[in-house]
């Protein structure tokens, strides 16, 4: 099925080829290559020029993450399998489950309490390390809204260039003259549409996905204070709740 973003950008494109045919322009004439480069390339250079590349490389794994349906964790049921786990055999009895997980924060999580650490400790190195997570997840939502932002100026860019390149041929006549004033703001439309219909719709999935991975990680350092500290399933229910519910 779909992506629901990916759907969105599908569906605003094709609106904009629907509203120029039935406008009675002919496609051809809103596809020009220099522009497109100019846009494409402008905007990227001007991305890099802002982020490292591993920000940006980053970034763009976290798309393909964002736009990947991925079944979600139960973490009220993955809480209460390690409930019963400790009630039965102890806290200890943990670290072989901890090893068996594929989130890295919930491991570190029970590794901490097998550990023995005290909660006030745990409480504090998994909070810093989800202000981490969150600051990292957060950039690459950024570095699509930094492009949202240079993609329409690179436009404008495009089309100084393509007016003056008209200005420069005035004596071509009338008809030359429209058609290297249309092909000029060809660049702007680009550059806009980007924008608009691509890398903001991504740059605000980004920031979707990373409240939902904020909360995760909230309730996971809930839970795993609730299981240090030998409360029951309803309480420990309790305390997940808040943060499963986005």
């Amino acid at each position: 099925m779909i992506h629901s973003t990916l759907l969105g950008i599908l569906a605003a494109v094709l609106s904009v080829f629907v509203a120029i045919l039935i406008e009675g322009a002919s496609l051809r004439s809103f596809f020009h290559l220099p522009a497109m480069l100019l846009i494409v390339g402008g905007t990227l250079g001007a991305t890099f020029a802002s982020y490292s590349i591993s920000q940006v490389t980053k970034a763009v794994r976290d798309t393909r993450f964002a736009l990947s349906r991925k079944k979600e964790r139960d973490l009220k049921l993955i809480f209460f399998r390690f409930w019963e786990k400790a009630r039965k055999d102890g806290l200890l009895s943990l670290e072989d489950e901890a090893k068996k997980l594929d989130n890295p924060f919930l491991q570190k999580g029970i590794q901490l309490i097998v550990d023995g650490s005290d909660p006030r400790t745990i409480e504090e190195i998994l909070w810093e390390a989800h202000e981490e997570e969150e600051k990292n997840d957060m950039k690459s939502a950024k570095v699509f809204e930094t492009a949202a932002g240079f993609s329409p100026t690179v436009g404008i860019i495009g089309t100084v260039l393509g007016l003056v390149t008209v200005l420069e041929n005035l004596d071509g006549g009338t008809k030359v003259l429209g058609q290297g004033i249309a092909t000029a703001f060809i660049a702007t439309f680009y550059g806009i549409s980007f924008a608009n219909l691509i890398l903001l719709p991504i740059s605000n999935q980004l920031k979707v996905v990373a409240k939902r991975e904020s909360n995760e990680r909230q309730a996971i350092m809930r839970g795993i204070l609730s299981l240090q500290s030998g409360e029951n399933r309803r309480i420990l229910a309790e305390r997940i709740d808040p943060f499963v519910k986005y």
